[in-house]
């Protein structure tokens, strides 16, 4: 059985008594690690191993295709299950957890997405998290960083990951106030915490209201999609499809902080930086200028509501530390 080890594991108080344990469970001898099944939890499947008199040492079982790997993840001191970051405060009573066989622990492997062949460096959010090549390097950068991904290729994961490793007030940024939660719940989803940083999860407009809050609100798809239609009636935009009219709009063309684009920069794009090719982009540009022209009274497009004053930084301001992803092809 491969082992693999939790990024955040301190063994160096037990070296020797790790050692001896994890060499028992890579060759499936749980009986000689005395290894045991945590019951009554309240969520996934822990497993502990006898270190010496006083320490115990926590493990998961994970599967990725036909293998099952052993991934440690701490040391329990003193036999205090209750510090422990991964049980999240479950009572453990020693004298009622049963000893266990690897062949029945296996078949409750959690199952993962992917495990690099090599490597057996394994993060934690809510699940096990284990970086390919690319991912690796990335991580390994130091900030500040641009990074541009497909829709699930890990750039969230791997940010909230290189945040870990920011001192002091550190700012996270993200385009609505539910992913901003989603991410807050990830990065503590087992016990994470550091005394010397404290993290602030917000959506794009709470950052901007926490420098200054703008007039109105910002027009959004249901105010939008209800005057395309109409503008669709003529031949101009008969082509145009209204979502990708409206995510090109809000994401690209009046997304900068000094403002929208103009025609000029906007037909300048390269082809990774707008989903329409160089030929349709005047036309999608009319369309810009007839909304502006016509926008609801007390909305606004993104780039004209929001704009954000460096000199009164907020949440920006020195010590912060931000990381600013891009999606792209």
């Amino acid at each position: 059985m491969r082992i693999l080890e939790y990024t955040g594991l301190d063994t160096a108080r037990v070296a020797a008594q790790y050692r001896k344990a994890t060499e028992a469970i890579a060759r499936e001898d749980f009986r000689a690690a005395e290894v045991k099944k945590l019951v009554n939890l309240g969520h996934g499947k822990f497993y502990r191993p006898r270190l010496d008199g006083a320490n115990r040492l926590l493990f998961a079982l994970v599967r990725h295709g036909r293998d099952t790997c052993a991934l440690m993840l701490e040391v329990i001191a003193n036999h205090d299950y209750g510090k422990s970051r991964f049980l999240r405060g479950a009572n453990i009573d020693e004298t009622k957890i049963a000893d266990v066989d690897a062949k029945a622990a296996q078949v409750e492997a959690q199952p993962v997405r992917y495990l690099h062949p090599d490597r057996t460096a394994v993060h934690f959010l809510d699940k096990p998290l284990s970086f390919d090549d690319a991912q690796e390097s990335v991580y390994r950068l130091p900030p500040p960083l641009i990074v541009v991904g497909s829709a699930g290729s890990g750039k969230t994961a791997l940010t909230l990951e290189k945040l870990k490793h920011a001192d002091g007030e550190v700012l996270y940024v993200t385009q609505s106030a539910y992913l901003a939660q989603n991410a807050r719940d990830l990065y503590y989803a087992n016990g994470f915490e550091r005394e010397d940083q404290e993290a602030t999860f917000l959506s794009y407009r709470e950052f901007v209201e926490s420098i200054r809050v703008p007039a109105g609100r910002e027009a959004g798809w249901r105010e939008f999609s209800s005057w395309f239609v109409r503008m669709r009636q003529g031949h101009a935009f008969k082509e145009v499809d209204g979502h990708q009219a409206f995510e090109e709009i809000r994401g690209v063309i009046v997304a900068r902080a000094g403002g929208v684009l103009s025609r000029e920069d906007y037909r300048a794009l390269g082809v990774r930086q707008s989903i329409f090719p160089a030929e349709e982009r005047d036309r999608l540009y009319d369309l810009v200028e007839k909304y502006r022209a016509r926008e609801i009274p007390g909305m606004a497009l993104r780039g004209e509501a929001i704009r954000p004053e460096p000199a009164r930084a907020g949440l920006a301001g020195a010590g912060r530390t931000a990381l600013r992803f891009r999606n792209g092809g």
